[in-house]
C-alpha cells in the first residue's frame, strides 16, 4: 500500500522542526538530478504529490514527540517555503494518500476520523500479537479509512462512507475520476469513481485478482494507469495472504509494477524481479514510468527506477544506499519530488531539478565530472560557482556549488 508508510515504523525519527533546510544532497551517478533540496525535516513524511500547477505540495507526516501521533496532512507552498507547512486535516484519527484536483485548491485524502479520534491501532501492537507480525515489514490496511474531499471553498464532502479500507485515491487530470484502493469486495482491489463536482456517479471494480493491487496513478492522458501488484500464486501463498489481511496487515516483500487501460481492461505486468516494486508514477509524456525498487543488490536498500511503459531500458536514477521512494514528477517535466532517509535524518520530502537529457554529463572529464559532483554540497553563493557558461550542462553548474561547500571549511577566505 503506497499511502501507509508504517512498515518503517523501526525508525527512530528526530523530534519535529518547521524551519526550512535549504540543503543539497546528491549520490555519485545521480546524473538526471540537480539542486536537490530537503523539504522537511523531523518526524516521519511521506507521499508528497505537487498540485497541477506546480506550486503546491501535500504530504503526510507525524511527529511521535509532538501533538500529532499518527500521519495528518499538510500543505507546503513551494513559492513560500519559509511559512512551513500547513496542517489541513482534523488532526483525528490517521490520514493517508492526499492528491489535488486539477483546479489546484480541491483535493482528496483517506482518513479514519469517522471511527475515532485516536490514532488506529494495529494488531501487532496488542499484547499478545500473532506470530506474522514478527516481521519488520508489515503494512497496515486499517479498516474504517474513508476518502474525503475538500473543495476549493474549504467544505468536505465523504466520497466513500463505509466500514471497509478504502484509501491508496489519485485524481485523473480531468478532476473527473478516481482510482483508490478497497477492500469492498472482499480482497485489496483497484476501483474507479466517477464524479460529478463532490457528488459520486459510480464506483466499479478494475481488478479482481487475488492478491494486493494498489499504488495506482493516472498517466497524463487520463487513459492508462500504473499500479503495483503482489499476487500469490501457490494455495500456500493465497492462504498466508488471506490470514494477513483477515488481520488487517500485508506484507509487501514482493510487489511488481503493472499498468491497465483506466477502464481495467490490458493490465500488463511491466517488472518480474521477485522483490519489492512499488511506488510508481508516469514520467510527464506518458512514455516512461518511474517507481521504487529493492530488487538491484542489497534488499534492504530501495531506489528510484525509470522503465518505458513497455517494459525495456531500465535505468536507475538514484544511488542512495538507504531509501528512496514515492517519486513524482512535476507536470511541466522540471522538477521530481521524492522521499528519502539521505541526509541521516529520518524520512523527508526531497525536491529536485529534473534533467531530461543527460547526456552531456556522460561527455565530461572525470575530472570535471568529480568537480561537479563535489561541487553539489555548496549553499555559497560565490563567484567560483559560476565560472562556467551556459554551453556546459545545467548538471554541472550545480555539482558546483558542492565543492564550494566543502572546501570553504578548509579555505574560505579564498574560496568566498
Amino acid at each position: 500500500m503506497s499511502c501507509l508508510f508504517l512498515f518503517f515504523v523501526f525508525l527512530n525519527p528526530a523530534p519535529s522542526d518547521s524551519k526550512f533546510y535549504p540543503q543539497t544532497l546528491l549520490y555519485d551517478g545521480e546524473i538526471r538530478l540537480a539542486n536537490v533540496v530537503q523539504l522537511t525535516s523531523g518526524g516521519v513524511n511521506a507521499e508528497a504529490y505537487f498540485s497541477f500547477d506546480g506550486k503546491k505540495i501535500l504530504y503526510q507526516g507525524f511527529d511521535p514527540h509532538g501533538s500529532h501521533r499518527c500521519d495528518q496532512i499538510y500543505l507546503l507552498n513551494l513559492e513560500n517555503l519559509t511559512a512551513g507547512p500547513q496542517l489541513i486535516s482534523d488532526g483525528r484519527g490517521q490520514t493517508t494518500c492526499s492528491f489535488f484536483f486539477p483546479d489546484n485548491s480541491s483535493f482528496i485524502y483517506s482518513t479514519t476520523s469517522k471511527a475515532g479520534a485516536e490514532c488506529p491501532k494495529s494488531v501487532c501492537e496488542g499484547s499478545s500479537p500473532p506470530k506474522q507480525c514478527n516481521n519488520s515489514y508489515i503494512w497496515n490496511i486499517f479498516n474504517g479509512f474513508n476518502i474525503l474531499l475538500t473543495d476549493s471553498t474549504g467544505k468536505t464532502h465523504y466520497l466513500t462512507d463505509d466500514s471497509f479500507y478504502n484509501a491508496e485515491g489519485a485524481v485523473s487530470p480531468d478532476g473527473k475520476s478516481i482510482v483508490f484502493t478497497s477492500t469492498r469486495g472482499g480482497d485489496l482491489d483497484l476501483w474507479l469513481m466517477r464524479l460529478n463536482g463532490t457528488e459520486v456517479v459510480n464506483i466499479t471494480q478494475l481488478t479482481d485478482i487475488t492478491g494486493y493491487d494498489g499504488g495506482a496513478f493516472f498517466s497524463p492522458l487520463g487513459d492508462k494507469i500504473v499500479y503495483r501488484a503482489y499476487h500469490p500464486k501457490t494455495a500456500e501463498e493465497i492462504t498466508n495472504y488471506f490470514q494477513l489481511l483477515n488481520l488487517s496487515i500485508t506484507k509487501p516483500l514482493h510487489m511488481e509494477i503493472f499498468t491497465m487501460n483506466a477502464d481495467g481492461s490490458d493490465q500488463k505486468q511491466l517488472t518480474n524481479f521477485g522483490y519489492a516494486s512499488w511506488a510508481p508514477y508516469f514520467y510527464p509524456d506518458g512514455s516512461k514510468i518511474i517507481f521504487s525498487s529493492n530488487h538491484h543488490g542489497n534488499h534492504s536498500v530501495f531506489n528510484l527506477f525509470l522503465i518505458d511503459q513497455d517494459g525495456n531500458n531500465l535505468e536507475q536514477i538514484t544511488t542512495n544506499p538507504g531509501l528512496d521512494m514515492f517519486p513524482m514528477f512535476s507536470y511541466d517535466k522540471k522538477k521530481l519530488i521524492f522521499v528519502s532517509n539521505r541526509n541521516g535524518n529520518g524520512f523527508n520530502v526531497f525536491m529536485a531539478d529534473w534533467i531530461a537529457d543527460s547526456a552531456n554529463l556522460h561527455a565530461m572529464s572525470p575530472m570535471l565530472r568529480l568537480f561537479a559532483y563535489l561541487c553539489n554540497f555548496s549553499n555559497c553563493n560565490c563567484s567560483h560557482c559560476e565560472v562556467l557558461p551556459n554551453i556546459q550542462s545545467k548538471m554541472l553548474k550545480s555539482h558546483l556549488r558542492i565543492l564550494i561547500s566543502v572546501l570553504k571549511y578548509k579555505l574560505p577566505t579564498v574560496l568566498c
